[in-house]
């Protein structure tokens, strides 16, 4: 092959090359979590809300004391608590909230067999445009998964149903270090 030649396959692959890369960089998640809007399916909960932000939602809400680590969870259903308003968790089987310091950390809610979107390809389909994530799921046994800038999202069946948690990593990535951390120092 002479040498013109081989030049002009090296430069067609160092720009399949580039593209591909630039494609790949498109596709990646890059939303944060500020920039996610307020979403119907999601019931006005939030990452970072406060407890007093979820109590005002939810004024009849127990909430544990934090452990020792920042850490309190709290579980709502709808459909078998009193004084909480029906129609806006219509479709919604559970809500659970994971709380560090004080601020929402993980939220999943579960839905149930009259929620809009029955099936994971619909759900993902539907919260992609809701929330204007990028397309970028990747597939884990029947869970879909998406990693964003600093949030992951899964999308799972429960039941027969979907539902869809999110996750601030930084939170999580602090609570784990808190509770490696007493579990070093224990003899």
């Amino acid at each position: 092959m002479n040498m013109k030649l081989k030049n002009i396959i090296l430069a067609a692959s160092l720009i399949i090359a580039s593209l591909s890369s630039a494609a790949g960089q498109e596709s990646k998640c890059l939303v944060k979590l500020v920039d996610l809007p307020s979403a119907l399916e999601l019931r006005g909960f939030r990452i970072g809300m406060t407890i007093e932000q979820v109590k005002a939602r939810l004024p009849q809400l127990q909430i544990r004391p934090s452990n020792e680590f920042g850490f309190t969870s709290f579980n709502i259903f709808p459909d078998y608590e009193s004084g909480i308003d029906k129609t806006a968790f219509g479709g919604v089987r559970s809500v659970s909230l994971d709380v560090l310091d004080g601020r929402v950390f993980s939220i999943w809610i579960g839905y149930d067999k009259t929620f809009k979107w029955q099936t994971i390809d619909e759900y993902v389909n539907g919260i992609t445009t809701s929330l204007k994530l990028s397309n970028s799921w990747r597939s884990k046994f029947r869970t879909r998964l998406l990693d964003c800038a600093d949030f992951t999202v899964a999308v799972i069946p429960v039941g027969e149903s979907p539902s869809i948690k999110l996750i601030d990593k930084a939170a999580k990535e602090l609570l784990d270090k808190r509770q490696t951390a007493k579990e070093e120092a224990q003899p």
